[in-house]
């Protein structure tokens, strides 16, 4: 069972940030070539489980991929009332295979992040209720919420995914597990309407095909 410590414990500051339309996209991303095909990962997947948690579990039918390590940011948008809590506007990450580093227990994973050959993709939001992957050697991947269940910290960490895939891709589901970070500020108080507030944040993203 891995646990959530596999991760070193980050800071997670906020950031106030410009436009919109800068946090569902980012502005240039990588191109994923135009097949089935997955990435280059010489570890046995077959025999690794989850994390324990209460989401549906994958069909018997799917196999797992790959295990990315997402490094990115939650974002969050701001109106008028500075005492209202701010509203998700996306998130955007980038990838790292964690594959190996999970199959083999081998801490720690932020080593990926230092590693520019661990780079697999990014994650981001074609709009605002549809989450995008592109990943090399993969189709572009888009998804639908299908289910989520409370980080074990939901006051600091955000919640845990289950992804359905809508796209016609090898992929079929997307696990967003060991989340550390991103939960949102409890009001938009200091920050102008329209802002976005970003917070930072780390996830596994499981993916079954």
């Amino acid at each position: 069972m891995l646990s959530s410590a596999i991760f070193t414990t980050l800071a997670l500051p906020l950031a106030l940030a410009a436009p919109l339309s800068t946090f569902l996209r980012p502005p240039h991303h990588l191109s994923a070539r135009q097949s089935n095909d997955t990435n280059d990962t010489t570890c046995d997947l077959s025999g690794i489980a989850q994390p324990e948690n209460t989401l549906q579990p994958p069909s018997s039918n799917l196999s797992l991929m790959l295990i990315a390590l997402g490094h990115g940011t939650q974002n969050y948008t701001c109106g008028a009332n500075a005492t209202a809590a701010p509203s998700s506007f996306g998130a955007l990450a980038t990838l790292y295979d964690a594959s190996c580093a999970v199959a083999t227990a081998r801490p720690p994973l932020e080593n990926l992040i230092q590693d520019s050959q661990a780079q697999i993709g990014e994650h981001f939001f074609a709009d605002l209720t549809t989450p995008e992957f592109v990943i090399q050697g993969m189709e572009p991947t888009f998804a639908k919420k299908a289910e989520a269940v409370d980080a074990p910290d939901k006051a600091a960490d955000v919640a845990w995914l289950r992804l359905e895939a809508v796209s016609q891709g090898a992929v079929k589901m997307v696990y967003r597990l060991n989340t550390k970070g991103g939960v949102a500020p409890g009001s938009c108080e200091g920050v102008v309407e329209g802002e976005t507030v970003t917070v930072d944040y780390e996830a596994l993203y499981w993916i079954y095909g």
